[in-house]
């Protein structure tokens, strides 16, 4: 379908900015895609004016952004099985090689450097990777509880109990704070990030049970407990992207 006009829009939205390229076409409806890549398109016939190809965005936003999470997703799977497969891993910020060795017991362990799994068949793929995936399961939650801990001490004094641990998998956030069940969840994905950005979201949850919104109040608590909380999350959202 012929192009009759292309230009670059940038709206923003409750979900925050988006960008996206608006072409004229001969067509009779707005219309809007988002492609693989992240990039999303809007197409509309000749007479229908850029503000309302913007409020037409706007008013979809949330569906743009779950796809664009949604295929950043899947790619990031695929990246991390590519990962995986080329030898290669990243834990609490560190790059680790992936080996292999023949055992007649079968469990992984992380010694200088590297991710090695003990494997009676070492050709087997889907073994090797089942077998890895236990073990990073076991050391993120082993990790995750330590840092818990950790932080828990400088609340003890606020009379905070520690609280129960939910690893999840997700793809907006870092970590939520249930205070009702006395529960904190935290993203499995911030294994890959260094030990300080885990523990900046930690105490972020854990100021949450003082302060369950995100106040003047809130912030003031979480700087006294964590008062490098900004670099360690521009940190992580480098590091580990979502």
């Amino acid at each position: 379908m012929n192009t009759i006009s292309t230009d670059i829009r940038t709206v923003t939205t409750p979900c925050g900015d988006i960008t996206y390229t608006f072409q004229r076409k001969k067509v009779k409806n707005i219309n809007l895609r988002v492609k693989h890549d992240g990039n999303v398109y809007v197409s509309a016939p000749k007479r229908v004016p850029a503000k309302a190809a913007d409020e037409f965005v706007i008013s979809r936003s949330s569906m743009i952004q779950q796809a664009i999470t949604s295929f950043a997703a899947r790619e990031l799977i695929k990246e991390r099985q590519k990962n995986l497969s080329d030898g290669k891993t990243f834990i609490l910020g560190k790059e680790y090689t992936i080996k292999t060795m023949a055992d007649r017991r079968e469990y992984a362990e992380k010694y200088d450097g590297s991710i090695i799994i003990h494997m009676k068949d070492t050709a087997n793929t889907e073994r090797r990777n089942a077998i890895f995936t236990a073990w990073l399961k076991a050391f993120t939650e082993e990790v995750f509880l330590s840092v818990m801990h950790d932080v828990h001490s400088k609340f003890v004094p606020l009379g905070i109990d520690f609280p129960e641990l939910k690893i999840r998998s997700m793809t907006a956030r870092w970590g939520s704070c249930h205070t009702y069940k006395k529960m904190i969840v935290l993203n499995r994905r911030m294994i890959e990030a260094p030990m300080n950005c885990i523990s900046h979201v930690v105490t972020h949850e854990f100021c949450h049970f003082i302060h369950p919104d995100h106040s003047a109040k809130f912030y003031t608590l979480l700087d006294k407990m964590c008062p490098t909380w900004r670099e360690d999350k521009k940190l992580l959202e480098k590091l580990v992207i979502l």
